[in-house]
C-alpha cells in the first residue's frame, strides 16, 4: 500500500496560503488505491467507541455498554449530553483511537504521518522545527452527531497543527458535518464540506466545530484526524 503525497500538489503556494490564513486544505491527497483501502477499513473493519460529554467531563463508552442502556437511561444520558451542547460545549460521535490494535492500513496510515517525509514537510509549512510526532484517530459521524466550537489548543500535550483525512465519498454539503471556522467573536468564517481524500491542516488556536450531521444523510461522515505535536507519536 502507497502512502505518499500526490505529486501534483504545489507546496510553495500551500506554505504561502497557510502563513497568511493559518489553515490550508489540500485535495486528492493519496493515491487513489490507498484512499480507497482507508475508506474501506473505516467502514467495515474498524470497532468504534462512542464519544461524548456529559456533566461528567469528556467520556467515551464501547457501542455493547451504549446498547446495553435502557431506553431510560439512553434519554438521560441523551439530555445530559445536549445540555451541554445547549452551553456550546461537547459532542457525540463514534471514535477510535489508532493504536497497534488498529486494522493494518489504518496503523500504516499513521506510521505514515509519522515519517520523516511527512514531519519535515509539516515543519516546512509551519515554519518552525519542533514538531516531532502525531497522533491519529478515525472518527464516524452519524445522522445527529455533532462536534461544538473550541480550538485544539492543549499546552501540555504540545499540538501545533491539527489534521482532518477526509474520507467521505461523494459527500453532499447539504448532509451537514462541515468543518466550521469561526473568528475569536463567535462570528462564523468559511466551512469545508469534508471532500473526499482531501487533507485539512489549521492551527490549534483557530476556532472551529464540526456541523451537526442531518438526518437524511443516508452514510457516515469519516475521517482520520489528530494533531503534530512538539511531542514524539503517542505510544
Amino acid at each position: 500500500m502507497q502512502f505518499d503525497f500526490a505529486s501534483q500538489i504545489d507546496w510553495v503556494a500551500a506554505t504561502a496560503e497557510f502563513a497568511e490564513h493559518r489553515r490550508l486544505r489540500l485535495e486528492k491527497v493519496l493515491p487513489g488505491e490507498t484512499i480507497q483501502a482507508l475508506l474501506k477499513s473505516a467502514a467495515q473493519e474498524v470497532v468504534y467507541g462512542q464519544a461524548f460529554v456529559d456533566a461528567s467531563g469528556s467520556r467515551e463508552i464501547t457501542l455493547n455498554e451504549f446498547r446495553g442502556l435502557t431506553p431510560q437511561q439512553r434519554q438521560q444520558l441523551f439530555n445530559a449530553v445536549y445540555g451541554q451542547a445547549a452551553r456550546g460545549i461537547g459532542f457525540w460521535y463514534g471514535r477510535h483511537a489508532i493504536g497497534k490494535s488498529s486494522p493494518g492500513v489504518v496503523a500504516a496510515f499513521l506510521d505514515w504521518i509519522n515519517s520523516e517525509t511527512v514531519l519535515n514537510q509539516i515543519r516546512r509549512l509551519d515554519g518552525a522545527d519542533d514538531v516531532q510526532g502525531a497522533s491519529g484517530q478515525l472518527s464516524r459521524f452519524m445522522p445527529g452527531d455533532f462536534l461544538t466550537r473550541h480550538t485544539d489548543d492543549v499546552g501540555e500535550e504540545g499540538r501545533r497543527i491539527a489534521y482532518v483525512m477526509n474520507l467521505s465519498e461523494d459527500w453532499h454539503p447539504d448532509w451537514g458535518g462541515l468543518l466550521q471556522f469561526f473568528h475569536l467573536d463567535g462570528r462564523p468564517r468559511d466551512a469545508w464540506s469534508p471532500l473526499f481524500n482531501s487533507l485539512c491542516l489549521f492551527d490549534v488556536r483557530q476556532v472551529h466545530s464540526v456541523t451537526c450531521v442531518a438526518p437524511f444523510a443516508p452514510r457516515p461522515r469519516l475521517a482520520i484526524s489528530g494533531w503534530f505535536r512538539t511531542r514524539p507519536r503517542p505510544a
